[in-house]
Order: structure tokens, then sequence, then C-alpha cells
């Protein structure tokens, strides 16, 4: 139910991110596949939507350096997803804590499991993480 939103017809036509900016921002597609790339960014732009809660849909009132910083996870993202795949790209174990019996796991710092470590890192430096609220 929470990714409904995300598939509604229409909402992401408008892409932030064309094939030309990602290659022109030193990207790479090494199958050279270009309806695999637009899938990738597509997908990517859904993720990084979801993660920064809505920054994507938003942009247009973001703060100029805001945007290339976004533009750039969603393309860090659609490299990610070509390097690696779609499913559970990003599996590792950020933190354990044993005391005793007792033992604690975490993943990924509960970040969503597919974004790119570098993703999550310029969308964290930019502020487009944060889920409290604005006031404008």
């Amino acid at each position: 139910m929470f990714y409904f939103p995300l598939v509604m017809k229409g909402l992401y036509e408008n892409m932030i991110v064309s094939t030309e900016y990602f290659f022109n921002s030193g990207f790479e597609n090494r199958n050279g596949d270009v309806k695999e790339l637009e899938r990738a960014l597509s997908r990517a732009e859904r993720l990084i939507d979801l993660v920064s809660f809505g920054k994507v849909r938003s942009f247009a009132d973001l703060h100029e350096a805001a945007q290339e910083r976004l533009k750039y996870a969603v393309c860090v993202q659609a490299e990610w997803f070509l390097t690696y795949g779609y499913s559970d790209a990003n599996d590792s174990v950020d933190c354990r804590v044993k005391i005793g019996d007792f033992s604690y796991e975490s993943k990924n710092n509960g970040v969503h499991n597919n974004l790119a470590p570098e993703a999550q890192g310029v969308l964290k430096l930019a502020g487009l993480l944060y889920a409290g609220t604005e006031v404008k």
C-alpha cells in the first residue's frame, strides 16, 4: 500500500534526470542499452522520491543546490541499478551488537535496502532525508 502513489499513471512522467544529463555528469551505462538506462533512471527517481519523502515530486520548490544534489543522487542510484541489479542490491549489515546472550543486527540504519550508499550520503548531506515537518 505504501508504494501505491509511486505507480500511479502520470506521477513520474516528467523525469528530473534525462539520459543526456546522466552521461554529461560522467556516469556510465556499460551495457549501452538506452531503454534499460531510462528504466533505471525512472526506478531510481521513484526510490529517491520514496526515501526523501517526496522531494522528487516537489523538485521545483527546492533550492538550486538541493536540486543538483537530488539529480546527482538519482544518477548514482541509476548507475547502481545498472551495475548491481534492482533487488536488495545493498544487503550489508551496518551495526552488530552482542551483550551476553542478547544480540542485535541493524541493516542500513533503516534506509531502504536498495539505496546506493553514495546516494544515501548525498541525500543526507543535502538534508533531503529529513522526515520532519517544514514550515513555510
